[in-house]
């Protein structure tokens, strides 16, 4: 096996040029190489066993399995040896998530990876089947039915998975959202866009809120500055993504939302201990 080098995928080649979202079939025989996306991908094992790592975690998979991407997500998939995967792939953009799905989808550190039994997968499966049969037909009202139909499924997925929350950090959400409303979207918003280059002004623009009201705030309800809950996210995410891939530091870096090495060496090191240069592959934990 040669070097993991992650692959970006664009939106431009995988969504609908009409419409917000894509939905195929995909075979898969011995493994998904490690990616990324710019988009949301929602996907349904219809056979075949494997593992899906997701930012350096692993996650079984097997028929029934279902999962939830964000933009700020990378992963791979191992499959068994001698095993195919069919898998349904439901990719789309963030203006498809309402913001009353969000908050249900994204409440904490929310791990949007489930099993379903015969009876559940079997209803799910109906729903994907319905939303590429809407997809094809190109029939009146198909965007409806389509965004309609993607709802149910991420519902249903949020149920199934809350269980898995995060404690911390939906302390952290919850404290923020009886402050403000608008707070809990910002944080959302970070979590799934901490690898760009975002500002105070943006963040606090999710809010509604000036930047001076929302980094007072949240200060005073997190305990921490919200510089240092950003630095914390891109640091996490630098960190797991050394020990699954080869990339080079200074991608590295960069792709985890950092401008320069300097500050991003000296910020890994105080952090964990040591250098980015020095963990690789279970080096750290």
């Amino acid at each position: 096996m040669g070097p993991k080098q992650p692959e970006r995928l664009r939106s431009v080649h995988y969504v609908a040029p009409n419409a917000p979202f894509h939905v195929y079939r995909q075979s898969v025989a011995g493994r998904v190489d490690l990616h990324w996306h710019e988009f949301y991908e929602l996907c349904f094992v219809h056979s075949g066993r494997g593992t899906n790592i997701v930012n350096g975690e692993p996650h079984g998979l097997e028929p029934g399995s279902m999962f939830l991407l964000t933009p700020a997500d990378f992963h791979e998939i191992e499959l068994v040896p001698g095993e195919t995967m069919e898998i349904l792939n439901l990719v789309f953009l963030e203006e498809v998530l309402t913001d009353e799905l969000r908050e249900l989808l994204f409440p904490g550190i929310l791990k949007l990876q489930t099993r379903l039994d015969a009876v559940e997968a079997s209803g799910m499966q109906a729903e994907f089947d319905r939303v590429l049969a809407e997809f094809n037909d190109s029939r009146p009202g198909g965007s409806l039915m389509i965004k309609a139909t993607l709802t149910r499924i991420l519902v249903g997925l949020a149920r199934q998975c809350r269980h898995d929350r995060g404690p911390s950090d939906s302390g952290i959400r919850e404290a923020l959202r009886s402050a403000h409303p608008g707070m809990q979207k910002a944080l959302m918003y970070v979590h799934h866009h901490f690898r760009e280059a975002l500002t105070l002004e943006e963040v606090a623009r999710q809010a509604k809120l000036t930047p001076n009201y929302f980094s007072h705030t949240f200060r005073k309800l997190s305990g921490i500055p919200f510089q240092s809950y950003l630095q914390e996210l891109r640091l996490t995410f630098a960190k797991s993504l050394l020990a699954a891939s080869d990339l080079p530091v200074t991608e590295i870096c960069h792709a985890s939302g950092f401008n320069t090495l300097t500050h991003f060496e000296r910020a890994f090191k105080k952090r964990f201990g040591c250098p980015p240069s020095g963990l690789r592959k279970g080096s750290l934990h």
